[in-house]
């Protein structure tokens, strides 16, 4: 006999939700482009739109991961995503143990594809950052887990290379600029967080890189000048233009790939 998947309570709910969002937002092309938007995905999520059709909003997901850094869209930032996987990084870092994509019964997260270890980009929040204020913290390369994924350009503030970020979000974990300026009421976001690939806010990051990164750093490969608070809150889920490609240098070292050399910095030029 053939095996018959029950759905949970929640995912009949969110089938109704999707159904009532068709109509309430316009029909198809309207729910297409809420199915486009750019959160940050656990392993294996190939596509938001993919992650948005496959996933029946079971929860065992965030229930298998170990750091508690697995949670649902809420209903506030998207009709048609909600309940689906997301990742925020106030708990942990994620270490592609992908308890979360062996838990997934549907395919919206699985193992094998570009993005299973690619979750998205860290970007540098310029004016939340404390070392684009006052030279010291290093907080984000010290506590990054992959080589040449964050380097500090001549005024020693952090570089993001997104040829190496995988997305673990050890560095927005780590990051102590909410704490250290708590006092002022402008910032409301750490100095630096991840965002998708996908995502408005990862491009405009790339495009400002132009007189920061590769020419002050000295550095190879694509790399991240940052963004200001306002075009992160703009374009954090917002779908870019031009996606970034997946990283293809870095190696998380606690990763499925952990057997695999992290690629090594030598001459201030990175080589695979």
């Amino acid at each position: 006999m053939a095996r018959v998947e029950r759905i949970s309570r929640r995912g009949f709910f969110a089938v109704g939700v999707v159904g009532a969002a068709t109509v309430g937002l316009g029909g198809f092309g309207a729910v297409t482009r809420q199915a486009d938007l750019a959160f940050v995905r656990p392993p294996g999520a190939e596509s938001n739109a993919q992650v948005v059709a496959a996933c029946t909003r079971c929860g065992r997901c965030w229930q298998a991961c170990p750091y508690g850094i697995v949670g649902p869209v809420s209903l506030a930032d998207s009709i048609v995503g909600y309940g689906t996987p997301t990742l925020a990084f106030s708990k942990g870092r994620c270490d592609f143990c992908m308890k979360c994509t062996d838990a997934c019964p549907t395919g919206a997260l699985s193992r094998g594809g570009s993005r299973e270890r690619d979750l998205g980009v860290a970007v540098v929040v310029k004016d939340a950052c404390v070392a684009w204020d006052w030279a010291g913290c290093t907080v984000c390369k010290d506590e990054c887990p992959v080589d040449g994924a964050i380097e500090l350009d001549e005024r020693d503030r952090p570089v993001i290379h997104a040829d190496y970020c995988d997305g673990c979000g050890a560095c927005e974990r780590a990051c102590p600029s909410a704490s250290l300026r708590a006092y002022d009421a402008g910032v409301a976001t750490k100095g630096i967080v991840v965002v998708s690939r996908y995502a408005q806010a990862a491009q405009v990051a790339q495009v400002g890189q132009a007189g920061q990164g590769a020419g002050e750093s000295g550095q190879s490969g694509h790399a991240g000048g940052g963004v200001s608070s306002e075009e992160l809150f703009a374009g954090r889920t917002a779908p870019a233009v031009e996606p970034l490609a997946p990283h293809d240098k870095g190696v998380h070292p606690d990763g499925p790939n952990a057997t695999r050399e992290a690629s090594r910095s030598v001459g201030g030029v990175h080589e695979a």
